[in-house]
């Protein structure tokens, strides 16, 4: 069997993936309708979900960074805070 080399549309690869992911419909009558294999379309999904699987991973660990920052500020705000409240009691 001779493998063609197709090249598809960026809005044929999306409409696919949204049909597959978010019609919740077979990747074999997408690939049916579509004239596209399934495997195809099987690799298209996969990539998108691991694009966003890295993308969600590198959110998280962004967050991670902000929520510690934030917590070493309070920190610092709750230790000067200490700092007056004995000022004023020894008062």
């Amino acid at each position: 069997m001779t493998a063609i080399n197709r090249t598809y549309t960026t809005e044929l690869k999306q409409q696919v993936i949204m049909e597959v992911q978010q019609q919740n419909r077979l990747i074999s009558d997408v690939a049916k309708q579509y004239s596209v294999s399934a495997k195809t379309i099987y690799q298209w999904v996969r990539k998108k979900d691991q694009r966003l699987s890295a993308t969600m991973n590198k959110s998280a660990t962004m967050n991670k960074s902000a929520i510690t920052a934030e917590i070493a500020n309070l920190q610092r705000k709750l230790s000067q805070l200490n700092q007056q409240l004995v000022a004023i009691n020894s008062n």
